[in-house]
């Protein structure tokens, strides 16, 4: 056998690569000369199976053998990194080739790290190619140890050690046991400014995010040092110089120095100022594409200014915007400014490159698992085989952000393999809730009890259509509703819907007691102005029956006291029922058709019942105006949002009222996209006309916690504003005794009459006059009227409601900590305003000081944090909140929540 080439892998943890010795025995060279390989025999495999390693070979059987191939085989083998050594001997025509394969990773274990992530590192050795099941290599190990250090070293950790033990197994394989020692966090102790005349210190350093931490900040992180924030402090430094003038500004140097504790940090910045300059000219080369004009009308750089290269960033970015709205996608303008030492002056020449016109080959889209395509198509703005524009491209994405089906929404545009003009336009969208769905079924306190399924489906089935259906039964309330909007009715964007509705229901929470019976339907249309505006127009019907909760209803809705349709008479003497106060009798009793009307003690301002009667069709046309400019449908950050609608009932209706509503959202981004500045308000007016002299009661707005369109948080849902007056009884009492059948009072062995037939006549209060003298009939008799009481059923559940609404919300918006996803969840602080007002208080409500018209010391006030979180089950609410500038009437709640409506 003759020995051709033996190479053997060495390790180097200095270079990080391996090193290749081969050795030709001198005895081998004089022997080597060409034949024909007639087999190939390898020995020393153990995991790599023979396929891959005759796949690596240059040569196979039946190839000619020359001199110089061993070389080349013992390279093609190393270069697959599997092998420590490798050996290529010949017998005849045998190639025979020994090897001892690198050892595999069967485990590999991190402990002690805490800053930074165990998946970070494995993720870092695995793009070294250190992974278990992977082949192991020392050299790449010690790489990755000393990269960790200077990870921890930028992070301010100077003390952080790496030990690493290697221990061998069995088949040829090894566990790679990783301890981090992370030692204390290195503390910045000082940063020194040098070279600065321009601006002092304390200005510079107002713009960096490191320093020393102040005082009055004890939980602060800005002395934790961090190498890509300096270098991020350094950049905004160094834009504030050139943003002000000084073109030839530089950061010479920036030595950090740690003291040899690794405790603390002294950060050093040296700073060259230069001289300011001025804009001399301002000039604009290259392809202009017959739009000189109209991109000098966005170049924000002047002859005369102070040199700034924040300008020169703008002027750039609009005028590559404005290409791309010309078609040309792939437009590069780059301003270069060329400076004039001699003068202190700089001159701006912005190089137009447009590139070829580009056209859009295809739109896709990505994501959408329960959206059809076809919804998102309709919202496209640019169109296939049409210029590429980027502000349509930006307007789509914009649109299909608003749907509030998405929870995040990219696009991009990706050049056409083979072509200089044709992009394919791509959208990635994340589909999120678009809806909810419940069914709840319980028992709540004092026997009430209900039974709730409610579907509100925004994009149902993934049709972009809104389908609306309830089921609700409970102790206070039974109702179905309907209701379907398609928003592309029409292809271009006129939508219709219609809904339908039938319910039996008492008043809700915290509203004076009276129940309705209804049904009705609505069809509405809605057309678009503009890219951001709409107005739509519904038309309705509902029928309305009133009843008087529990048979008294507060005076506002039906006048009292009322005479009884039983009782008849009044009482002028009580009835004996012990011998021993006078002889067993009746009741002395008189008809009330004998009392003069000023002594019945009616009440004379009538009830809605009273003037309009219980039964009510109405037919009513609403006009609805929509601006709509907010980023996402769902959870905006910036943009607003504006809605006016203007409710009338027809001519024919049983009533004539009608409503007008003014709604608005405001969000501006002041800090980033994380913080945010929200305003809401909330206004409304309603009253009536022709016959009808006031807007009925049960269109009445209301204020209070989370009321719809009168949120005012810290208060009791719909409990602000004007309150009713409780309904008033006459006081009866029994009149006449029980009989037998004879008609002889019935009496027990001591003559005590048995009782009553139940015969009942009105108790009577004597009449004085304002002097204080007893009022007297024609016949010198004490004049009585009918007595009252109040009958006050209702307790806290006096809140009526009025005709005008003025409410506001301002929100400032803040991420929540350790929430990766804040797409999905937003938190505030708040201050609440508002409160409900009335035009048309009755003579009681005056009297009784609970009714005002708009009042500013009437407004509510309260502070507080929300949570809204965009659940599987449609939007949670959540609101901490404390109310101030109140009454004590005021009915007030801390915390709240709601499902299903976000805020």
């Amino acid at each position: 056998m003759i020995r051709i080439c033996r190479s053997v892998l060495l390790s180097s943890a200095l270079a990080g690569t391996a090193a290749m010795a081969i050795s030709l025995p001198t005895f081998a060279q004089s022997q080597q000369q060409s034949f024909e390989i007639t087999d190939i025999r390898i020995d020393g495999l153990q995991r790599i199976s023979p396929g891959v390693m005759f796949s690596l070979l240059p040569v196979s059987i039946g190839d000619e053998f020359r001199p110089g191939m061993a070389a080349e085989v013992i390279r093609s083998i190393t270069e697959s990194q599997y092998f420590e050594e490798v050996e290529v001997a010949r017998e005849d025509g045998v190639i025979l080739i020994t090897v001892l394969e690198r050892p595999s990773v069967s485990e590999i274990n991190i402990s002690g790290n805490r800053v930074l992530q165990t998946e970070d590192i494995l993720n870092n050795m695995a793009s070294a190619e250190i992974v278990e099941g992977g082949i192991f290599t020392r050299s790449t190990l010690e790489a990755i140890r000393q990269g960790i250090q200077e990870v921890y070293s930028s992070r301010g950790r100077y003390g952080t050690t790496v030990d690493i033990e290697v221990t061998e197994q069995p088949r040829n394989r090894v566990a790679i046991d990783m301890t981090v020692n992370e030692g204390q966090e290195s503390r910045i102790r000082n940063v020194n400014l040098v070279g600065n005349n321009e601006y002092d210190s304390d200005e510079l350093l107002d713009l960096m995010d490191l320093g020393v931490k102040p005082w009055y900040l004890p939980f602060s992180g800005r002395d934790k040092y961090s190498r890509e924030q300096l270098e991020g402090d350094l950049e905004r430094i160094t834009s504030y110089y050139l943003d002000s003038g000084f073109a030839r500004f530089n950061i010479d140097s920036t030595p950090v120095s740690v003291t040899p504790d690794n405790e603390n940090i002294y950060i050093t910045i040296n700073v060259n100022e230069g001289q300011q300059y001025q804009v001399s000219r301002v000039d604009l080369v290259g392809d202009l594409v017959n739009a000189e004009a109209l991109l000098r009308a966005y170049t924000l750089v002047g002859p005369g200014q102070t040199y700034s290269q924040a300008l020169i960033t703008a002027s750039e970015e609009y005028m590559t915007q404005i290409l791309g709205n010309l078609g040309y996608a792939f437009a590069n303008v780059e301003g270069v400014p060329e400076v004039n030492d001699d003068d202190q002056t700089v001159e701006v020449i912005f190089y137009v490159e447009p590139g070829a016109r580009t056209y859009v080959n295809r739109i896709s889209y990505r994501g959408n698992v329960s959206t059809a395509d076809d919804v998102l198509r309709r919202e496209m703005r640019q169109l296939e085989s049409a210029p590429a524009s980027s502000q349509q491209i930006e307007l789509s994405k914009i649109r299909l952000e608003r749907l509030g089906y998405f929870s995040t929404v990219e696009v991009q545009n990706v050049e056409v393999p083979g072509t200089t003009d044709q992009i394919d336009v791509e959208f990635d969208v994340e589909e999120q809730n678009f809806g909810s769905i419940s069914f709840s079924v319980g028992s709540g306190g004092g026997g009430d009890w209900f039974i709730a399924t409610d579907l509100q489906a925004e994009n149902f089935l993934g049709t972009g259509r809104t389908v609306s259906v309830g089921l609700n039964r409970s102790y206070f309330s039974s109702s179905a509703r309907f209701s379907y909007v398609d928003p592309y009715y029409t292809p271009d964007g006129v939508s219709r819907g219609f809904s339908l509705f039938a319910q039996k229901q008492d008043s809700f929470q915290n509203v004076a007691s009276f129940s309705t019976t209804s049904y009705g339907g609505s069809l509405s249309f809605s057309y678009p102005i503009n890219e951001i505006q709409q107005i739509g127009y519904t038309v309705g019907y509902s029928h309305t029956e009133l009843t008087s909760g529990s048979g008294f209803s507060v005076q506002e809705i039906e006048a009292s006291p009322r005479l009884l349709t039983n009782v008849d008479r009044y009482i002028i003497e009580p009835a004996i029922l012990n011998p021993w106060e006078g002889p067993v009798r009746d009741a002395v009793t008189r008809s009330v058709s004998d009392l003069s009307s000023e002594f019945l003690n009616q009440g004379t301002d009538p009830g809605f019942i009273d003037k309009y009667g219980r039964s009510f069709d109405n037919f009513t046309i609403t006009t609805n105006w929509i601006r709509n400019t907010l980023n996402r449908g769902q959870l905006a950050t910036r943009g607003s949002f504006q809605q006016a609608s203007a409710e009338v009932t027809l001519p024919g209706s049983d009533l004539e009222y009608y409503r007008l509503s003014y709604n608005t959202q405001y969000y501006r981004p002041i800090y980033g996209n994380s913080w945010v500045f929200h305003v809401r308000t909330n206004l409304g007016f309603g009253d009536g006309y022709g016959d009808t002299k006031e807007l009925p009661f049960f269109q009445n707005y209301f204020a209070g916690g989370l009321a719809y369109n009168g949120v005012v948080r810290g208060f009791e849902e719909n409990s602000l504003g004007p309150r009713s007056t409780p309904p008033v009884q006459y006081r009866t009492d029994f009149t006449n005794l029980a009989r037998d059948e004879n008609g002889v009072i019935r009496v027990n062995e001591a003559g005590v009459a048995a009782g009553y037939d139940g015969s009942r006549g009105y108790l009577t209060v004597p009449v004085f006059d304002q002097n204080g003298q007893p009022v007297l009939d024609e016949n010198g008799l004490q004049q009585v009227q009918l007595a009252t009481e109040t009958f006050d059923i209702y307790g806290d559940r006096n809140n009526f409601g009025g005709n005008l609404l003025t409410t506001a919300s301002f929100e400032l918006l803040f991420p929540m900590p350790f929430v990766q996803d804040r797409g999905q969840i937003r938190s505030s602080f708040f201050v609440d305003v508002g409160s409900v007002f009335s035009t048309d208080c009755t003579l009681r409500q005056q009297r009784f000081n609970s009714c005002s018209d708009f009042d500013v010391g009437q407004l509510r006030y309260s502070v507080g944090v929300g949570v809204t979180y965009l659940s599987p089950f449609g939007p949670l609410t959540f609101y901490l909140a404390k109310p101030f500038s109140r009454d004590e009437r005021d009915q007030t709640k801390s915390f709240d929540f709601t499902i299903g409506a976000g805020f």
